[in-house]
């Protein structure tokens, strides 16, 4: 803190020297007495000082670094400080500094930042980091988590300030903006784990679970149903891809076609889990999904050039791997462009392919309970439970059979 000192005759000087381009509009440098002649002293009042005045400088480049952090600082140097007169002298700058934010930003922030500095409020910071770092959920989801619950904290910069009443009122304006019912769904239960997190340090003046038996109003952007493709339009878009030479896609579209996988089981088929006659899907996301499923006649061509052609274990190879290690990102988007290209809606997706061929099977007479083996969808309910072993491949390949669609011939 040596460089931010200058001693006058008796007195010590606080100093910052401001950037160029800012000089303009905050002049040469910022200048202060610290009124003592004390070094020690005068050290705790210029490192304060000169808090203040980075942050202007930041707010002067247009950076929010989020006034909370000085409060914090503040805090911790108060807590930290033994001697009475030094902590003395750390709470009178906190009230020039609460004075200068007043004066800028306003009562309610500037209330805020003395009620941080004092402990009397918690800012979610102290704790988000340590909360997202210990999440053992997924890297996806737990990304999310992160997302939705920094929504939340920017409704709700301090703990002290999140009450029931209060939450129902942001979740109401959330719907009022148009945010769908599921979607704030997902959002409370990230915040509810959060807030269970946050109970473990007893914070004075944090309430229990907000987020429990919370009431949405039901409004908002309702989802569209996903309305499957015509097999027609399915070979139309195996068409497009194969003209514009995305060879991968197009293998994609007609496995997907075939199969009734969802596109992140078939991207991550190994060529290791499938044989002449039969897909082993065993990265799934439901228990029901890990299944064997056979493989139809007009698709046995590409799957043995496929397999005869990888060279990097995966059915289709080469694939872009996201951050989270799937292998479907990149094909979801190509197809959606694709897709859209073609004059398909929002409510047409890859995922539709899969209705179609479960439509296709209701439509052949193909019984409920084989078709949910064949795509992975659980067996629910009374039958359900008499139907809960799977049927046999044979069984299977019959029913698959049943789907055609007007392609030319696959090789």
């Amino acid at each position: 803190m040596a460089d931010y000192l200058e001693k006058r005759r008796q007195l010590y000087y606080a100093v910052l020297t401001v950037p160029k381009a800012l000089q303009a509009v905050l002049g040469l440098r910022f200048v202060k007495s610290t009124g003592t002649g004390d070094k020690r002293r005068a050290s705790i009042i210029a490192s304060q000082l000169v808090a203040g005045w980075k942050l202007q400088i930041e707010q002067a480049k247009g950076n929010d670094t989020g006034f909370l952090a000085d409060a914090i600082q503040f805090r911790a140097d108060i807590e930290n400080e033994l001697d009475a007169e030094h902590r003395d002298t750390l709470e009178s700058v906190l009230l020039d500094r609460v004075s200068t934010l007043e004066q800028s930003q306003g009562f309610t922030q500037a209330k805020q930042f003395y009620d941080v500095a004092m402990g009397t409020q918690t800012p979610h910071s102290l704790y988000f980091d340590n909360w997202k770092s210990q999440l053992t959920i997924s890297p996806r989801t737990a990304e999310q988590y992160a997302k939705d619950v920094k929504v939340f904290i920017e409704q709700f910069p301090v703990i002290e300030d999140v009450n029931k009443k209060g939450v129902s009122l942001w979740l109401d304006g959330l719907s009022a903006k148009g945010v769908s019912r599921d979607t704030q769904l997902r959002i409370i239960k990230g915040c509810r784990n959060y807030w269970k997190y946050l109970s473990r340090y007893n914070i004075k003046g944090m309430v229990e679970q907000p987020f429990n038996q919370v009431i949405l109003a039901d409004k908002g952007k309702k989802k569209a149903p996903r309305e499957p493709f015509e097999p027609h339009e399915i070979v139309e878009l195996w068409s497009m891809a194969k003209s514009r030479q995305e060879d991968t896609l197009a293998d994609l579209i007609a496995l997907g076609a075939y199969t009734g996988a969802r596109i992140e089981e078939l991207c991550s088929l190994m060529v290791k889990d499938v044989s002449e006659d039969v897909f082993n899907i065993i990265d799934s996301k439901t228990s029901a999904g890990v299944r064997a499923v056979p493989i139809h006649s007009h698709i046995k061509p590409i799957i043995k050039r496929l397999r005869d052609g990888s060279q990097d274990g995966y059915l289709l190879p080469n694939l872009t791997v996201g951050k989270f290690g799937d292998r479907s990102n990149t094909m979801s988007t190509r197809f959606s462009k694709l897709k859209t290209k073609a004059g398909h809606g929002h409510t047409k997706v890859f995922h539709s392919l899969r209705h179609t061929l479960v439509t296709t099977l209701v439509n052949a007479g193909v019984m409920e309970f084989h078709i949910a083996d064949i795509v992975g969808h659980e067996k629910k309910g009374v039958t359900g439970n008499v139907y809960a072993k799977a049927i046999s491949i044979d069984v299977k390949r019959v029913a698959i059979e049943k789907v055609s669609y007007p392609f030319p011939e696959l090789t």
